[in-house]
């Protein structure tokens, strides 16, 4: 039997993200360290799909990205090695009328990656 994370793979191979269960924040929860895994694999192809022609695929894998970042401790470190910032802000400025998710997935993914940069500033000391 498969398991979530083996379904949250298989998509990511697919090369095509739709909404369903394994986007869920539950789904994100249980699985968060399986991320980890080969190098951060599943995030580095995650991180890829937000250069499909696919509106769905771009939506879906904004809002996940902003899931890893909201539930790993190292998910905004990771982000940044990976330039994904750029592209969400890219994906933000979209003018076509198909990507009106993707502008509101890639803005909730941006201030989630925000939100964490402010949250640090607390531990710095003063």
């Amino acid at each position: 039997d498969m398991s979530n994370f083996d379904r949250y793979e298989r998509e990511l191979k697919e090369g095509q993200l739709k909404w369903g269960f394994i986007h869920s924040s539950k789904f994100w929860a249980d699985n968060i360290l399986k991320f980890e895994q080969s190098e951060y694999k599943a995030v580095k192809m995650l991180a890829a799909l937000l250069h499909s022609t696919d509106p769905t695929t771009m939506a879906v894998a904004c809002h996940d990205i902003g899931e890893f970042v909201a539930c790993h401790p190292l998910g905004k470190k990771k982000i940044a090695n990976l330039q994904v910032k750029e592209r969400v802000m890219e994906l933000m400025g979209s003018t076509s009328a198909e990507h009106r998710e993707v502008r509101r997935e890639a803005l909730l993914c941006c201030q989630k990656i925000m939100l964490n940069k402010w949250q640090d500033m607390d531990n710095i000391p003063q």
